[in-house]
């Protein structure tokens, strides 16, 4: 019997995609303009203030690695034990001035204090050793002499803007660390010929075509994360070291897989490959097309590759399956959300999950091309009649007070109850005009446990930058509770002054805020847990673990005699919770291996 075929797979048209088309006629600041107003993570402001300072190197000072080892040096405690001008010996340093320090460092510091301390501190390796060889000795040259012959060095974070000849006086060194600084190139004569790890993790490098040749034959790792290497930089990674084990690339702007593989292909001892924060990396085809292409490989972005991992059949990547995907937000479901009151005759109720995502919103971004960000929310002017109305629509709709006051009810011990939150319903306004797109969920009756369609919301992403840069923000999900109101009849009378009822009110029952991470190949999407005992908008992120796995039951859990009860924390069947709990998911679309 002959095999199916396989399924065709309908594409949409990326030439015609609103999310990459830009017009001839597009006003000069576009994308500025489409950047603005996003929720950055903290992370993420982090690293676009560090590739600012790249745009402005003009207003960086000059700072050599010797300048930078002696600032480093002059920030920790190991200044006191090499400063000649210093009226306390070592035996001093080492008996009263280093033990108060790390006692206070430990008793007093903040859990932040410790981790710069650290940081500061880190110079070498076992660097209470070097210190106490020259306490014995009673020389501080010592000091100098064994720390030039260290096989690690750290001279992070030092604005170190080049190298010079003081790093060839460490004549042992294996690993090197100048994370953090702002260099933009490295000069070929300056490279320890001893190194095997170099670390060059968050600098100014957009190219390595300078370097690459000059760098040590033996060295077996190499880190580049956090640059500002682009596709124009691809070629010059087919030149690394024969030798080489560990390449870093991640959160750099590579865009098109296929030349980086092609260069990467030529280093046969590559076992470990570091791609993620790439917009290359949130293609369709991601994983399966590296593992494929590269069959030595272990480990791909600090996971290992299982061999069901790998297709079994020869696989061709789509050439759209390299420059899209599709990305996708999932309500697992919402719990005991408070029960709203029964709604008037002819009225209906429904709660819905509704957000934003700025980046990938076509209506955005087209009416961003041509206006200002401000504009985005317009308000059309109000109509004559609108403040009879809204007198009229007091009257008829009391406030939480006056109800109160009616009933006898103390107003204060009534907004305890949580059910009252129903009762700060907002009209809908026809007035308000959003000039971008507010994603929904399908709407659904109150339930214990409410479940919606998966996958909540899919939008096919042909812009990869847009893509990636979505999870380096925080997005945040609104769970609303809304009521419609049935329209008049036509047999009640009509006058100009005749109350127009509203048509819909609303109300947030909670705003929460999810952070998004890097995606994560291993995975399909990332989950995030949020209930209001948390006393916080944020969500926690799950981890590895799979909330959409966990089943909820208003039945009793039976027990089987004879077993032990299972851990409520890792059952896959549990009881709802009694207080408002939310579970989300944010993923994109791979193609995997079979």
């Amino acid at each position: 019997m002959a095999p199916k075929p396989p399924t065709a797979v309908t594409r949409p048209p990326i030439s015609d995609s609103s999310l990459v088309y830009v017009p001839e006629d597009v006003v000069e600041g576009y994308q500025e303009r489409i950047e603005t107003g996003i929720d950055w993570t903290l992370i993420e402001l982090g690293a676009q203030h560090h590739r600012r300072k790249a745009i402005n190197r003009e207003a960086i000072p000059t700072i050599t690695f010797s300048d930078g080892l002696i600032n480093k040096i002059n920030r920790g405690y190991l200044k006191g034990f090499l400063d000649d001008t210093s009226c306390i010996n070592l035996d001093q340093q080492w008996e009263q001035i280093l033990p108060a320090t790390l006692w206070d460092n430990e008793k007093f510091a903040t859990e932040e204090g410790k981790i710069l301390f650290n940081g500061i501190n880190c110079l070498t390796d076992d660097l209470i050793k070097l210190i106490y060889k020259a306490v014995v000795t009673g020389n501080r040259d010592t000091l100098w002499s064994e720390l030039k012959m260290a096989e690690v060095l750290r001279v992070n974070n030092e604005k170190i803007t080049e190298l010079d000849v003081g790093l060839l006086e460490f004549k042992k060194l294996v690993s090197l660390n100048l994370c953090g600084n702002y260099i933009m190139d490295i000069e070929p004569n300056f490279i320890p010929p001893t190194l095997r790890a170099l670390e060059l993790q968050a600098n100014h490098i957009s190219n390595i075509n300078s370097f690459v040749e000059s760098l040590p034959h033996h060295l077996i790792y190499i880190g580049l994360a956090k640059n500002l290497l682009t596709d124009e930089s691809v070629d010059a990674f087919s030149r690394l070291p024969f030798n080489l084990t560990v390449l870093d690339l991640s959160d750099n702007d590579i865009y098109h897989l296929d030349p980086l593989l092609d260069a990467l292909v030529r280093l046969p001892n590559l076992t470990s490959l570091y791609l993620v924060g790439n917009p290359c990396s949130v293609c369709a085809t991601y994983a399966r097309l590296i593992l494929m292409v590269l069959p030595r490989l272990k480990w791909l972005d600090s996971r290992q590759v299982l061999p069901t991992d790998r297709s079994l059949e020869p696989y061709e990547a789509h050439p759209d399956d390299l420059r899209s995907s599709y990305f996708y937000f999932t309500v697992f479901r919402v719990m005991s959300a408070p029960q709203p009151p029964k709604p008037e005759k002819g009225a209906t109720t429904a709660f819905h999950v509704e957000l934003e995502l700025p980046l990938l919103d076509v209506e955005r971004r087209k009416f961003l091309l041509y206006r200002r960000y401000e504009s985005l929310t317009e308000i059309l002017a109000p109509p004559e009649e609108e403040e009879v109305e809204k007198a009229i629509s007091t009257v008829l709709r009391p406030s939480t007070k006056a109800l109160s006051t009616i009933k006898g009810i103390d107003v204060d011990e009534a907004s305890s109850n949580a059910s009252n939150v129903y009762d700060h319903l907002v009209t809908k306004s026809s007035r308000v005009i959003n000039n971008f797109t507010t994603f929904e969920s399908n709407k659904i009756q109150w339930a214990k446990v409410m479940n919606f369609q998966e996958p909540t919301v899919k939008i096919f992403c042909p812009d990869l930058i847009a893509l990636r840069n979505t999870f380096r923000s925080v997005i945040t999900v609104n769970l609303v509770y809304s009521i419609v109101y049935a329209k008049s009849g036509k047999t009640e009378k009509k006058s100009s002054h005749a109350l127009k009822m509203p048509t819909e009110q609303r109300v947030v029952l909670a705003s929460i805020k999810c952070t998004l991470r890097n995606p994560d190949w291993t995975q399909p999407s990332q989950h995030f847990h949020w209930d209001d005992s948390l006393g916080t908008d944020e969500a926690i992120h799950w981890g590895d673990r799979d909330l959409a796995v966990i089943q909820y039951t208003q039945a009793p859990v039976k027990v089987v005699k004879g077993k032990p009860e299972a851990d409520p924390a890792t059952s896959s069947r549990q009881l709802p919770p009694e207080n408002l709990t939310c579970h989300f998911g944010f993923g994109i679309e791979t193609i995997r291996a079979s």
